[in-house]
């Protein structure tokens, strides 16, 4: 481990009680390539899933009948002549969200946010609480959104491990005014559909949790001992509470959440029937562009290190890079600043190669 390195503190399990964190950002860069790499491996028609085994998880329902005290509802700000249309009715509801600290920050999905309407947070025990959308910070590499709002003596959540869940484990949707049971099916990335889908950026988290009901969007995802685990986007996928647990401290101290910045655009091997006829190793992390994306992008750390369309990256440190643990996610272990060293295969030979995060 280079001495220069600064290593993120990951806590898998932890009660959340003080207070903030913020948007680093990283968003991919565009420029057409005709060819790549991606062009001679086999690709799967769907996204890998992660083999998981199946459980026999019991829920314990007064556990989970809590978890929702810790949730709010979003509704859209009300304007009307009558009493009636400054009502807020069940229907209403536009979202939910968690509460991270008692003294009120929040989190919820990004995509509840965009239409910059006013909101107003519902608690669990109807007090409320105005929302402004464009003073929430956003977390690019989730879909998720954070808001410090007017509150306090607010119960807050319980984080699990996401990692712990097996397919078929119960989890639960919950709102204050809802708690929708679901089945895990499996953790897997997001759907992909053209070949282009599987090339993924450094700075995006793509690894979900996939459930066969969702509730509200930004609900929290509780397990069966009332653990938020993850957090509902409202279309059968939960994003992993550990992307957002990685950032809260960046948040909570100075309001910005900090990710380190790469611009590269990856492909992960595992799993591909071909990666070996190809030419290629049979794991990691594959570098390659391919329609809109460029296989590193122009001043980024990525090119300024000498990655190439066509290495790929083995291992970060000394941690392997497979379909579990993908590139961008094992570089999220690392601040802006710090400099690791990267194992990478090119052109059939093991090379050494140091990357200073941006």
């Amino acid at each position: 481990m280079n001495p220069k390195n600064i290593i993120r503190i990951k806590k898998t399990v932890f009660m959340i009680g003080v207070a903030a964190m913020a948007l680093a950002a990283g968003a991919a860069g565009a420029a057409l390539i005709a060819d790549s790499v991606v062009g001679s491996l086999a690709l799967p028609f769907s996204s890998e899933a992660t083999p998981v085994s199946l459980s026999a998880a019991k829920p314990d329902t007064s556990k989970v009948s809590l978890a929702a005290k810790s949730s709010i509802a979003l509704y859209k700000k009300k304007v009307g002549a009558t009493a009636l249309d400054k009502v807020y009715l069940p229907g209403d509801e536009a979202g939910a969200g968690a509460v991270l600290t008692s003294d009120g920050w929040i989190v919820t999905s990004s995509a509840l946010l965009a239409s910059r309407d006013g909101f107003v947070a519902v608690f669990a025990d109807k007090t409320t609480a105005p929302i402004d959308p464009t003073k929430a910070v956003h977390d690019a590499a989730t879909g998720l959104s954070f808001i410090k709002i007017a509150a306090h003596d607010l119960p807050v959540a319980s984080f699990g491990d996401d990692t712990a869940l097996n397919a078929a484990d119960p989890v639960f949707s919950v709102s204050p005014d809802a708690v929708v049971a679901a089945d895990v099916l499996a953790a897997r990335r997001l759907p992909a559909q053209t070949k282009t889908d599987y090339v993924e950026s450094t700075e995006t988290l793509g690894r979900r949790i996939m459930i066969d009901r969702s509730g509200l969007a930004g609900s929290s995802v509780v397990d069966a001992s009332g653990n938020v685990v993850g957090f509902d986007m409202g279309d059968g996928t939960a994003v992993p509470e550990s992307f957002a647990n990685e950032v809260l401290h960046d948040l909570f101290k100075s309001g910005k959440i900090e990710r380190p910045v790469v611009g590269a655009h990856f492909v992960s091997l595992d799993g591909l029937p071909n990666a070996k006829d190809a030419g290629l190793a049979g794991s990691g992390a594959l570098i390659t562009g391919g329609g809109k994306y460029r296989a590193t992008e122009k001043g980024s750390a990525a090119e300024t290190a000498g990655l190439k369309e066509g290495d790929v990256i083995t291992f970060v440190e000394h941690d392997r890079i497979n379909n579990v643990e993908t590139l961008s996610e094992r570089l999220q272990d690392y601040a802006s600043g710090a400099v690791v060293e990267l194992t990478v295969v090119r052109a059939g030979k093991e090379i050494k190669v140091g990357l200073t995060l941006k």
